[in-house]
């Protein structure tokens, strides 16, 4: 019994681990994505991306491409990174380098 719990409790830990970087992925492609059409060819390019974004950037580099997507709704230009905290206009180089690199 007490090996049964162990080998359920190893496999619950490996599932959750298994998503966890999906998990990641996805927050930063939902945000690559905003505006787009889910058809489009963008969703090869935010796949590209994601991949291109370094673990220690990709809540900012997410963040970044949200603020940057609702300042362009609000004002129908592009945002101004110094505008943005430091660490929000590090995401935001991070996903323009991959960008560059995935286009």
């Amino acid at each position: 019994m007490k090996l049964r719990s162990v080998i359920a409790t190893v496999a619950a830990a490996a599932a959750f681990l298994s998503l966890a970087p999906s998990a990641r992925a996805d927050s930063f492609t939902e945000a690559c994505m905003l505006g787009s059409n889910p058809g489009s060819g963008m969703g090869k390019t935010c796949e590209c991306m994601s991949a291109r974004i370094p673990a220690e950037s990709r809540a900012d580099a997410a963040e970044a491409l949200r603020r940057s997507w609702e300042h362009l709704q609000k004002n129908s230009s592009a945002i101004d990174p110094s505008t943005l905290p430091q660490n929000l206009m590090k995401g935001l180089q991070q996903a323009v380098l991959a960008q560059s690199y995935c286009m």
